[in-house]
């Protein structure tokens, strides 16, 4: 199919998206003319979306197509999907109708193979597509399960291992993945038939995870191998946004139903930004083929921008700074054994000292889990207050015996999760009530602090607790538990724990009120310092694809060694060939072009001294400038 895009046409396109005066340079009018298969290799921050954007808006004022065909857009998250939107303007109304389709591959999977390939299979309706509601309806099956059945499974990650068995797309049997069996047990003994009948009774009852929902797909398109046809007819070009994170059975899917020579398939995204699959053994990694390139960033300036050529697994593209940008020199901040706490606060003195008025700041990991029983480098040993669960719960009650009416109310259409969470949070509400705070840092309790307490306390109590907490939750789902001997038992082992006197009347009220009470918690994953400069602390993952004013990257450890103990020669500016070849140093190598990928300005990494003592020549030689938090936190140079 030939459609002509004209030089008119991408004049239009930058009139409608970009600055006043600004146009798009030669690399990205290459992929807005391009009408063959190929993909796309895009640099951090080189404005991928919005080149895409102007090939869309363009190809909406060229419709119909031949044949009524239509243009099918896939990316990962409905937040692009609503960016395009947005800033569309009225291309919108043409590109967000039929024969067009916008959305998630998860979404499109769904509406257009795993519903009507179940309703073909079943001759049912599937209930939930919802990977919390068929873990919910999974877990009510399991723990009625016999002893021995939920004892081997234990062993082998309880009820998270269950759930997360493959089904096989032409047999529906239960495997480790999509093509491997479950190690060393057998198709035919009885642990694996239970586990079969498990899953297929969830099945069967309509409730899918979003896994089953591709392997419910993939046997639809083995069933019906033709299928390919009915997307062919229905579109003529397809494009898939940041395919990097693209997993190996999302492909396997859009392999199928779009094949390359039949119709335009165009794929954009930065293979050195794959860190949702990299550490998956399964998982395959995108090799674009025939690629076009956008080389240079519109977020970073060359300070930048020469630091990243080196910490990165692919280097087949140029990484060229946005010349206007001031970015200034890269900070490694380096901290002594017990000093880790001082960390955010010498960060901020780099913020005051570059003069950075601009927002957001951020300080990123990539362990966020709390390691810091083993001695080990995570978000938490900066900042003991992070909660890696990112949202804070705004359900806040006035007495403990809501907390346990509401666990009880929900329990039939809740998760045992869930039930253990609002347990959790009434805790840390009656601890916060109490005005008891964390030992260590004088903050108030989260749910995720409760259960480290407790854990840390006594692990079998701990053990103990949780395992009555079990045994309420299946008396609820029999109607046969009341909310006094629920909030009695939570009260118990809160007096247990803690210094609390037991007639507290948060404790011992007995008026059952679902009134959310005003959230009057401390921000949440958020470093306030005493000059009112705000950082937001979270991992890698959690802020891709977001751009900073100021970005700290922490030092953490994975599978025994920590980012500067593990990539020292990338950040002195060599590249050493066998290192490329170890699978952790390219996880360790993607996580971390990521992180200095994120500011605009200023690019900050905080590590142990110990690890970048014997280096700081060559590291000074390859654009760091090195402060030790002593030095930052009392305003002196280094010397």
């Amino acid at each position: 199919m030939f459609i002509e895009i004209t030089e008119d046409d991408i004049v239009y396109a930058e009139k409608l998206l970009l600055p006043a005066g600004q146009s798009f340079n030669d690399e990205r009018r290459a992929f807005i003319r391009c009408m063959e298969s190929r993909d796309v290799i895009a640099c951090p921050g080189s404005g991928k979306t919005t080149a895409l954007l102007a090939k869309l808006v363009i190809l909406a004022r060229k419709v119909p197509f031949e044949e009524n065909r239509g243009i099918c857009v896939l990316t990962h998250t409905n937040v692009a999907i609503d960016e395009i939107k947005r800033r569309a303007g009225h291309a919108a109304d043409v590109l967000f109708q039929y024969p067009n389709y916008f959305g998630t591959i998860q979404s499109f999977v769904n509406q257009f193979l795993a519903i009507p390939g179940y309703k073909s299979e079943f001759g049912n309706a599937i209930v939930a597509i919802d990977n919390d509601r068929f873990f919910s309806i999974l877990e009510k099956m399991y723990l009625r399960g016999d002893y021995g059945f939920k004892r081997w499974m234990a062993e082998k990650g309880g009820i998270s291992t269950l759930g997360n068995y493959w089904l096989h797309p032409e047999t529906l049997k239960v495997g480790r993945s999509l093509d491997e069996p479950i190690r060393n047990l057998g198709e035919h003994t009885p642990t694996h038939q239970k586990i079969t009948d498990i899953r297929m009774k969830v099945l069967k009852s309509g409730f899918l995870s979003f896994n089953d929902a591709y392997s419910i797909a993939l046997r639809y398109i083995h069933l019906v191998p033709t299928i390919h046809q009915a997307f062919q007819n229905r579109f003529c070009m397809v494009f898939l946004d940041e395919a990097q994170d693209t997993y190996e059975h999302q492909f396997r899917v859009l392999d199928a139903i779009f094949q390359s020579e039949k119709l335009l398939v165009q794929r954009i995204g930065d293979p050195n930004q794959a860190i949702f699959n990299s550490d998956k053994e399964s998982d395959r990694v995108w090799e674009p083929q025939s690629p076009l390139k956008f080389s240079d960033s519109h977020r970073y300036g060359e300070t930048i921008s020469k630091l990243l050529t080196s910490v990165r697994f692919y280097n087949d593209i140029s990484l060229r700074g946005f010349q206007s940008r001031i970015s200034y020199t890269p900070q490694l901040i380096t901290f002594l054994p017990g000093e880790e706490h001082q960390v955010l606060q010498a960060f901020v003195k780099l913020v005051h000292k570059f003069e950075l008025s601009e927002n957001p700041c951020y300080a990123i990991g990539w362990i966020g889990k709390d390691k810091t029983d083993e001695n080990k480098l995570c978000i938490p040993a900066y900042f003991p207050q992070y909660n890696r669960y990112q949202k804070q719960s705004n359900m806040h009650f006035s007495n403990l015996i809501s907390y346990a009416a509401y666990a009880i109310k929900n329990a039939k259409t809740e998760s045992l999760k869930h039930f253990f969470e609002v347990i959790l949070q009434g805790v840390a509400d009656a601890l916060d009530d109490a005005g008891i705070k964390i030992e260590e840092s004088n903050r108030s309790y989260t749910r995720h602090n409760v259960e480290k307490f407790l854990k840390r306390q006594n692990g079998n109590g701990y053990n103990e607790f949780r395992s009555q907490i079990i045994v309420h939750y299946l008396r609820a789902l029999d109607s046969c538990l009341g909310a006094i001997e629920l909030r009695d038992f939570i009260k118990a082992s809160i007096v247990q724990n803690w210094s609390i006197n037991d007639t507290e009347s948060f404790l011992i009220s007995d008026k059952i009120d679902f009134t959310n009470q005003p959230d009057t918690k401390e921000p949440i994953n958020q470093f306030i310092s005493d000059s009112g400069i705000v950082v937001n602390v979270g991992t890698v993952h959690s802020v891709k694809g977001e751009t900073h004013a100021a970005t700290l990257y922490l030092e953490t450890d994975y599978y025994g060694k920590t980012d500067a103990q593990r990539l020292i020669n990338f950040l002195k500016g060599e590249r050493n060939s066998s290192e490329l070849k170890k699978k952790r140093h390219i996880y360790n190598l993607k996580v971390v072009h990521v992180a200095f990928s994120r500011p605009k300005h200023l690019l900050a990494f905080a590590c142990q001294a110990l690890n970048v003592d014997e280096h700081k020549g060559e590291l000074k030689n390859n654009g760091w400038e090195i402060h030790s938090v002593s030095e930052l936190i009392c305003d002196r140079e280094e010397v």
